[in-house]
């Protein structure tokens, strides 16, 4: 091609139809540089933030009563709960901190022990936490480790999950990019990256974690690995192997979290690994033990805000069981059960227990007692004091608003000494069951005021009357210790200044109990309760080559009756004791202080999508809240595609005909003779509900019939 033929194929070219963007600048346009005035900035909200005048939005509680609940009321209802779940999460952040902690010492004990400067070890130092079966739980055991190994070693640490391990090399560029983000700024991240040749290493490379090492001269770098049974058995050799290689330049410290046996985890190992590891077994509290220190503080401790009814604890604990659940999940319903109770209750501000009875007048409105006296446990007093033949009385409750007040504040100190009551009763009935009990199980059986008549009395009661002086003599000890010192796990303090009768009653038997366990181990024969001795005996006779049986009574001595009459007089003193608390529910105004509600915690924490789902195509008003959709069950054209669709898919058999479904459809939208709806823009529509229940699992293509939909879902099933 000459040069004359390029010129001119080049004619029509512009660079400017190849260019990605464009910046329009006309030519006629005017300056506006110098007659556009200059923009001013707004900056009065800004300097209303920092100098403190800036309105603040809290959240606030809504009016209850149908608004006639006064704002002051509101407000204290709000402080209440403010105060009683801050109080209760300081407990349980207690309870987390000191949870782990032996576990905690013992390994941070273990990496100090590792670290020898100047040394290599032959083997990898590996630590095996048996952690239990509940993996839910883990994470927070391995954030605590994190955290005190961060403090307490001079070295990194990163804790490693079996999503992060895809394989060798991801897991190895998680652990070298969390090695160097622990301390970013003591040191030049690029010279880290580089080698001493200048030339650049993989971000995968295990150099790059040397050259961190020596530049902040650490002495261990812990690996824990917090699910090991998650990761492939290939890919933990793989690991160790490599680490192994490593430990003349880097001094490596596995930790590995374990929620089967030690056993299990060494057979999925190789032989080669397993030799590579010089491994110290450390055991650790589960989470049940946890679970249930939490709940003897902030559900059944004495100064517990808020009581939970035996319904909501037994939900609760099922579902804990049955899905395993973390500890987190139980301390999240428990302040859902908050939430629910001094939001929706207009009473809860009365479990302030700052409240004097010079207060209550002033808060206490017409409303607040009309409202007082459609209360179940009001209704129930009333019915009492008629059977009780107490007419007066109960009419003055019914017509008196000051009598009703002062019967409130009588409630008040009612309930402190009910409660304690019960409570004093579980920890004496805890500490002197011959086998452990559970703490929770026990607390259901007291709120539902079935204490008396439980198997953990009769499981008491039973071991007594079994039981020889000596054994005897222990059991009051510590019984009467239990009564003077209280329980530090329900925070109750000893009563034993209230209870200077059954002290009294008890001491004296125990010195009687003591004076005859000494008299036996005088004379050498033991002293046993008439119920511990069989009450008949089976004789033997042989006459006359014939055996004959007969019973004769067994013969009591003077010893054995007067231990007897002891025990009996003990068991009697304790089934009084553990009778004496109520039923907590049939309490005036128990609905105060006791949150009972199942229901809201099923809906919430136990979700169901496919009845939410079918419940928003039936219903769709309830959710859209629009001005657009009738609120009308069933078939309505101003409903949406899908809920429309819907209805006519509940009407239909196995097989759909999409015809005639498309035909039913159209009708609905208004595609009859008046023609209010285009027939293309109703076709995009079907199309899209289809689309929709399809996602849904609801329908599928037929194999039978090509031009039918299959139904996979019925309604409620």
């Amino acid at each position: 091609m000459s040069d004359n033929e390029e010129i001119h194929s080049h004619d029509g070219f512009d660079t400017l139809d190849h260019q990605l963007v464009y910046v329009y600048a006309p030519a006629n346009a005017p300056d506006e540089t110098s007659t556009r005035p200059a923009k001013r900035r707004k900056v009065a909200k800004v300097e209303a933030l920092f100098s403190g005048n800036a309105p603040v939005h809290t959240l606030k509680f809504e009016t209850l009563l149908n608004g006639l609940e006064s704002p002051e009321c509101v407000a204290l209802r709000q402080e209440t709960f403010k105060h009683a779940w801050s109080k209760t999460e300081a407990q349980i952040q207690s309870i987390l901190d000191e949870a782990n902690e032996d576990t905690l010492g013992e390994v941070t004990a273990f990496v100090d022990g590792t670290k020898k400067p100047g040394s290599v070890a032959a083997r990898v130092p590996t630590g095996f936490i048996v952690t239990g079966p509940n993996i839910s739980s883990h994470s927070l055991l391995f954030k605590q480790l994190s955290t005190r190994l961060k403090t307490e070693i001079n070295g990194p640490t990163v804790v490693l999950r079996s999503n992060d391990a895809s394989n060798l090399k991801a897991v190895l560029k998680q652990l070298i990019r969390d090695v160097t983000n622990q301390r970013p700024g003591d040191c030049d991240e690029k010279g880290l990256y580089s080698d001493q040749d200048g030339r650049k290493l993989l971000n995968y490379d295990l150099e790059i974690l040397h050259g961190y090492v020596k530049a902040h001269g650490s002495l261990a770098v812990v690996i824990a690995i917090q699910d090991s049974e998650a990761f492939d058995s290939g890919l933990i050799s793989e690991l160790i192997n490599l680490f192994s290689s490593w430990m003349d330049r880097i001094p490596f410290v596995l930790l590995f979290g374990i929620a089967t046996s030690l056993d299990l985890f060494h057979e999925r190992l190789s032989r080669s690994a397993s030799r590579l590891l010089d491994g110290v077994q450390f055991d650790v509290e589960q989470s049940s033990c946890l679970l249930e220190r939490i709940f003897q503080s902030v559900v059944a401790g004495s100064d517990a805000p808020l009581r939970l009814g035996s319904v909501l604890v037994s939900s609760l604990m099922e579902r804990q069981h049955d899905h395993i659940q973390s500890v987190q999940s139980f301390i999240a319903a428990l302040k859902y059960a908050y939430m629910c109770h001094f939001y929706g209750n207009p009473f809860s501000w009365l479990c302030d227990d700052t409240l004097t009875g010079n207060n209550l007048p002033n808060l206490i409105r017409p409303h607040h007692l009309e409202v007082i006296k459609t209360l179940p446990s009001f209704q129930k007093m009333v019915d009492v004091l008629i059977k009780r033949e107490q007419l007066t009385r109960a009419k003055t409750l019914l017509k008196d608003d000051k009598a009703l007040i002062q019967e409130i504040e009588k409630s008040q100190e009612s309930r402190k000494r009910s409660i304690t009551q019960l409570l004093r009763a579980m920890s004496l009935l805890s500490s002197s069951s011959p086998e452990p009990v559970d703490k929770i199980e026990l607390y259901v059986a007291a709120f539902q005021g079935a204490l008396a008549e439980s198997d953990f009395v009769k499981r008491v009661l039973d071991s007594i009357k079994r039981m020889d002086p000596d054994d005897l003599v222990t059991f009051i000890k510590a019984l009467s210790n239990c009564i003077e010192n209280g329980s530090a796990e329900m925070n109750l303090v000893g009563w034993g200044d209230e209870e200077d009768e059954l002290l009294g009653a008890i001491m004296g038997i125990y010195s009687k109990v003591s004076a005859l366990a000494m008299d036996s181990a005088k004379t050498g024969n033991p002293i046993r309760s008439s119920y511990a001795i069989h009450s008949k005996g089976v004789r033997t006779t042989v006459i006359a080559q014939r055996v004959q049986l007969s019973y004769e009574n067994s013969t009591l001595t003077e010893q054995d009756k007067e231990f007897t009459a002891l025990v009996d007089c003990l068991t009697g003193r304790l089934q009084e004791c553990f009778s004496q608390p109520g039923n907590p529910q049939e309490l005036f105004l128990n609905e105060v202080w006791l949150y009972d509600w199942a229901i809201p915690h099923k809906s919430i924490f136990t979700p169901r999508p496919r009845e939410a789902i079918e419940l928003a195509l039936h219903t769709p008003y309830r959710y859209l809240s629009c001005d657009c959709c009738e609120y009308v069950e069933g078939l309505s054209s101003t409903h949406p595609a899908t809920a429309i669709l819907y209805q006519m898919y509940l009407e239909t058999g196995s097989l759909i005909n999409i015809f005639d479904l498309w035909s039913a459809f159209f009708e609905m939208l208004g595609g009859g003779e008046e023609q209010k709806c285009d027939e293309r823009v109703a076709l995009v529509m079907f199309y899209r509900g289809l689309a929709d229940l399809k996602s849904l699992g609801m329908v599928k293509q037929s194999k039978k019939k090509a031009d039918h939909l299959a139904k996979v879902a019925w309604k409620g099933l």
